[in-house]
């Protein structure tokens, strides 16, 4: 499971928030989300679904889609 830094960044345009805002409602680390973007971080099931509340889309919607 890996974070689609593109369709995340999406669902934050979408939202108008910043990376900053993201983490600060999603209560995450904010170098967490950047660990997560660059692949030195596993993503956890919890994680995704903060990130994808927050944002309000289906936590699917935030992955790489596999091929």
């Amino acid at each position: 499971m890996k974070l689609d830094k593109y369709k995340l960044e999406l669902a934050m345009a979408d939202k108008c928030y910043s990376k900053t805002r993201l983490v600060a409602n999603a209560g995450i680390c904010y170098s967490s989300l950047i660990k997560l973007l660059n692949g030195r971080m596993k993503l956890t099931p919890q994680t995704l679904g903060k990130i994808a509340r927050t944002l309000e889309v289906k936590p699917k919607d935030l992955l790489k889609d596999e091929e």
